[in-house]
């Protein structure tokens, strides 16, 4: 039974989102709209560029507020006889209650530039860029994509049934279904792992997690067909990355003393075993390898001694066939491991 999961990156987000809304809605009353929103600020530029604004012409006016009261943008100060057309998002609500006329829509005339720019405005838009950095920069998942273990996956590893990690960034709207569904929680939203046009589309984090044998969840929930639902049986030989043995640093070949981690979890086959007096050591076979990236968490090295590439386009891998056991040794990768 799969459960909905919230990754604490998006649920954070999007709390703070909505008190971020609240707090200005509340205190500040239409400062959100004015100052953040693209709608708003969209029609604020095309008021500016318009041919025809709205004048309040005070030697008539009762000072009732009438106009104030129903605009929309907050824009017009009834007291000192002006309109901010740069914030005016044309709703015409102003005419409608205006029973004088004194506010009409007419050619723009031309006036001295004033300076267009609100210290106040300023604040809040540098205010909400730190927070929205510390925020990504507190946040472990987000973080790790300006370390350098992403700065060399390149592309990252993307999901079984994508194709390749160009054609899942063009498809990929980064809605977290994928995310949300996978078991293993191995799917990890990046921020620049494809390129500024792809923020918070997925990629397989494998020193989270890694990749269950048994499970095609990703392309089932897919609703873009980033993630292609193909059948488990094909998932199983889709090699998505390969797997790459640092033997610099495996325990196995600079101590000389067994570990075997990575085989124990490999469900491919793909890692098998020399035996050297009595130390058995791992080799991989790629032919096997799909990239699951079971193996690099199992590695207990730091950093790990085994690690797994992306391929740029995904293909089948081989696979594995027991060989008989009757009147034939075992090969290596199915003995017992010496602890």
């Amino acid at each position: 039974k799969q459960t909905t999961f919230i990754p604490l990156a998006a649920g954070a987000a999007t709390g703070g989102f909505v008190l971020l809304v609240s707090v200005l809605a509340i205190g500040h009353g239409r400062l959100y709209c004015n100052a953040i929103c693209p709608v708003g600020t969209l029609l604020g530029l095309l008021s500016r560029a318009s041919f025809f604004h709205f004048a309040l012409h005070p030697k008539d006016c009762s000072s009732c507020s009438r106009c104030e009261s129903v605009c929309k943008a907050a824009c017009i100060d009834a007291k000192n006889a002006a309109v901010d057309m740069s914030r005016c998002v044309g709703c015409f609500n102003c005419l409608d209650a205006c029973s004088s006329g004194v506010i009409r829509y007419q050619k723009r005339q031309r006036q001295p530039k004033a300076s267009r720019w609100s210290p106040s405005r300023r604040r809040l838009i540098l205010g909400g860029v730190a927070a929205v950095s510390g925020f990504w920069a507190l946040n472990a998942n987000l973080r790790e994509c300006f370390s350098a273990r992403d700065a060399g996956a390149n592309p990252p590893v993307t999901p079984p049934g994508s194709i390749s990690a160009q054609r899942f960034s063009q498809a990929c709207t980064a809605c977290s279904l994928c995310v949300s569904a996978c078991p293993t929680r191995v799917l990890t939203p990046t921020l620049t792992a494809f390129g500024l046009s792809g923020p918070l589309q997925p990629k397989m984090n494998y020193e989270k997690s890694y990749c269950d044998y048994e499970c095609d969840v990703c392309g089932r929930v897919c609703p873009t067909g980033a993630i292609l639902p193909i059948g488990l049986a094909e998932k199983k030989l889709t090699q998505i990355g390969e797997a790459e043995l640092l033997k610099d640093i495996c325990v196995v070949y600079v101590d000389d003393r067994n570990c075997g981690a990575c085989g124990e979890v490999c469900p491919t086959h793909a890692i098998r075993f020399t035996e050297k007096e009595t130390i058995l050591y791992p080799e991989i076979d790629r032919q096997y390898c799909i990239g699951c990236g079971a193996c690099q968490l199992a590695c207990p090295t730091t950093p790990r001694s085994i690690v797994v590439h992306a391929r740029p386009e995904h293909k089948k891998a081989q696979k594995y066939i027991h060989p008989e056991t009757s009147g034939e040794s075992r090969t290596s990768s199915d003995q017992d491991f010496p602890f």
